[in-house]
């Protein structure tokens, strides 16, 4: 072989050698960037929870809820244990609390130790453990994985346990201690279905769920929101009390689970929530689109489909804005987020201005509830307005309404009116529609005292045009 013919030979290997390798390093760069997702509300709506490698659920959004509470009625301390005691002559009393406030049943049979350190209790059986650690300030205690805060007391060189009786939205304010400061609370309900689409059995966590808004991340909680109204007539309330709620539990590959999870935030809905599980986000165009029906639903003047104003005196009048002063009992006939917020206004006001002595109660609730792209069906009757999807699975059921109902139905432009009475309608279809539900209660002895509900549902077509609009409700004052 000759002297030309071998350095040919050689600079062709060379070059190829540099070639592959050019190209090696090009696969691990995209390799590598594509590991490292960076999260941009552009992208967001495509991120899902399906990745089988990372061993992690597929959870999809199928409702989502927005509830406001306002009430001026002050927290009373229980006490439950003292820290020192348990283990010991006080162990029945944690039991108990765990039992009949929590619903952990299984707990009467569990064993109880406290760590080496002195600042764990652990309450366990061979399939169930919980617990309760002391703060490093020794002000508060908390039981995981339930991310419930117990308030700790310092008494006789013990640490006294003591559980918060929430006398807000208590049956009698007469009994309940009135205070000056308004007690606000939001809470945002998730309705998932989650999924373990892997091959092998997935532990589902609930304690790795949690809410983004911005710079704050809210865990879940099982302070019950809406445990106190089951039965009541606040709507939204009493349907999300009936859910399935989601628990720790162990998904075998194939097995889904319904139901819904609660979180306690600081504000009404917004587009910055975002819910994710560990560090995945849990996004979806549903979502979003939910959001969008829960702003068109709330800004959208009622008049329009019932032909009455906003408020109304009892009698046959209704206003525009009402006068307080000429009529101190104001009642409204529909509900938006501008009707919520003139008498979240006013009431507060009132209990502000109120004398210590003749302290003002008030208390509001103010709940949404939107279910996005569902194929229904609505069926009306003299009993009742129902509707249910197309898995059979009812969406409303207004056989137990109480009070005044009107229901107004979009045809050629123009909205045509029906009552309980006068509810003979043909069966509706629509796909991919939306419903939004809220309701409202005020209740409050201020210069009168008053109590008013509304509950109102609306359903939108594919496009978000509001199609169909019921709502119920009552208000009346006593001395």
């Amino acid at each position: 072989m000759g002297l030309r013919t071998l350095i040919f030979i050689l600079t062709i290997c060379i070059i190829f050698s540099g070639c592959v390798e050019e190209n090696n390093g090009t696969q691990s760069n995209e390799s590598a960037h594509q590991e490292s997702v960076n999260i941009t509300p552009e992208n967001l709506s495509s991120t899902t929870l399906s990745s089988e490698e990372e061993n992690i659920p597929e959870i999809e959004i199928t409702s989502f809820s927005s509830i406001y509470m306002h009430g001026n009625s002050e927290n009373v301390l229980s006490y439950l244990f003292s820290w020192e005691n348990v283990p010991g002559n006080e162990s029945k009393k944690l039991i108990s609390y765990l039992k009949n406030d929590l619903e952990m049943n299984w707990v009467s049979n569990a064993k109880i130790i406290k760590t080496d350190d002195n600042n764990t209790i652990r309450v366990f059986t061979p399939d169930n453990s919980l617990e309760l650690k002391l703060a490093d300030d020794k002000n508060t205690a908390s039981i995981t994985p339930n991310n419930i805060q117990l308030n700790v007391k310092e008494e006789d060189n013990k640490f006294c346990i003591y559980k918060v009786e929430e006398y807000y939205g208590g049956v009698d304010p007469e009994e309940s201690k009135l205070g000056y400061n308004l007690n606000e609370r939001y809470y945002a309900v998730y309705g998932l279905s989650i999924k373990n689409s892997g091959s092998n059995d997935l532990d589902f966590k609930l304690n790795e769920l949690h809410v983004r808004d911005g710079d704050h991340a809210f865990n879940t909680t099982t302070l019950d929101p809406y445990g106190f109204y089951v039965g009541s007539r606040i709507e939204v309330l009493s349907t999300l009390e009936k859910e399935n709620k989601i628990e720790n539990t162990t998904l075998s590959p194939g097995q889904a689970i319904n139901g819904s999870v609660v979180f306690q935030v600081n504000s009404l809905y917004n587009e910055s929530f975002l819910l994710m599980y560990n560090e995945t986000p849990i996004s979806s165009t549903s979502f979003e689109k939910s959001i969008k029906a829960l702003r068109t639903a709330e800004r959208y003047n009622y008049s329009v489909a019932f032909g009455i104003l906003p408020y109304y005196n009892g009698g046959l009048e209704s206003f525009e804005e009402p006068d307080l002063i000429q009529y101190p009992y104001i009642y409204s006939n529909w509900i938006n987020r501008s009707v919520f917020e003139y008498f979240n206004k006013v009431d507060s006001e009132s209990a502000l201005m109120s004398s210590p002595n003749d302290m003002n109660f008030t208390r509001i609730v103010y709940a949404l509830k939107v279910i996005p792209e569902r194929n229904i069906t609505m069926l009306a009757g003299k009993t009742r307005f129902r509707v249910v999807d197309d898995t059979e699975e009812e969406l409303i059921n207004t056989s137990d309404f109480y009070g005044e109902e009107k229901i107004a139905i979009l045809g050629n432009n123009t909205y045509k009116l029906y009552s309980r009475e006068n509810i003979d309608i043909s069966q509706m279809n629509l796909s991919n529609a939306t419903i939004v539900r809220t309701s409202f209660e005020r209740y409050g002895n201020m210069d009168v005292g008053i109590i008013c509900f509304n509950n109102q549902d609306v359903i939108m077509d594919d496009s978000q045009n509001i199609i169909v609009v019921r709502s119920s409700g009552a208000g009346f004052h006593f001395p």
